[in-house]
């Protein structure tokens, strides 16, 4: 998407850089996942991954005023009928999302299409947050918090619901799993491996790319499934390294499109 407000989001994330938040962060992430490339080379990958954060931010202020044939125009899918033939059943869908691009215009897309999308959130009450949680509501994005919640996750999976959940952030030890992540144990949320397994609601993942004109297409990979003969904790630990493996597999494609500013591997295992 291109006009004022993208680039001025751009600039906005270049100075966040040079200015230095969370710098350090983003640049350790990357020298964890990228051990082969120099310090300038991931210095560049930083900045290019904090203008990427700062213009999605600028998109959103212009897509709150688009039409449903523009939007359509600006977010296009590579793999929507993966979608379609997982929602097919009636046993709703399980939708692994990362910090990957324009998350948030993604699930703006799902909705003008039709998806009946709820998304599980954490239970931020800062400003920005509340403004962007109105947002996703006024855009038909439903929303469950990630706490006490599964029995309403099973109930809306159950009546055909599709239900997105973030996945590349990282859990205290009491409520995640750890599996590899470039190479390194990260701790996982196993809830969508869960929900998919208890409810038999598919499991697949989407991935929004910019393009060099300034749209996007998502990417849609899945259905995952468990290796033959998993059951319990070891299928939801197999099915969590499926999900996690694709992440990994968009980041290592797209490095200048992940949310670097996030401590990924903060927890460690004991």
């Amino acid at each position: 998407m291109k006009g004022l407000l993208p680039l001025l989001g751009a600039w906005f994330g270049r100075l966040a850089f040079r200015l230095g938040v969370r710098r350090r962060v983003a640049l350790e992430g990357l020298a964890r996942a990228f051990p082969e490339l120099d310090a300038p080379a991931r210095s560049r990958l930083a900045l290019s991954a904090y203008q990427g954060f700062g213009r999605s931010l600028g998109e959103l202020w212009r897509v709150r005023r688009l039409s449903d044939a523009e939007l359509e125009r600006i977010v296009s899918f590579d793999g929507f009928d993966r979608y379609e033939k997982a929602a097919a059943p009636g046993k709703g869908v399980v939708v692994a999302v990362g910090h990957f691009g324009n998350w948030e215009l993604l699930m703006r897309a799902c909705a003008r299409r039709g998806v009946k999308l709820t998304v599980l959130r954490r239970d931020l009450r800062d400003y920005f947050s509340r403004r962007l949680f109105a947002a996703r509501r006024k855009a038909g994005v439903g929303e469950l918090l990630d706490k006490g919640v599964a029995g309403d996750a099973v109930a809306l999976l159950r009546r055909g619901g599709t239900l997105a959940l973030a996945v590349d952030q990282n859990m205290q030890a009491r409520r995640g799993i750890f599996v590899d992540f470039f190479g390194t144990p990260a701790c996982t949320t196993p809830a969508p491996a869960v929900l998919s397994l208890r409810t038999g609601a598919p499991l697949i993942a989407a991935f929004p790319i910019r393009q060099a004109d300034g749209t996007h297409r998502v990417l849609v990979e899945g259905p995952f499934a468990a290796p033959p003969g998993a059951r319990g904790h070891a299928a939801v630990v197999a099915l969590t390294q499926e999900v996690t493996r694709a992440v990994e597999r968009a980041v290592r494609a797209h490095p200048d499109h992940w949310y670097w500013l996030h401590r990924r591997w903060k927890t460690r295992p004991a």
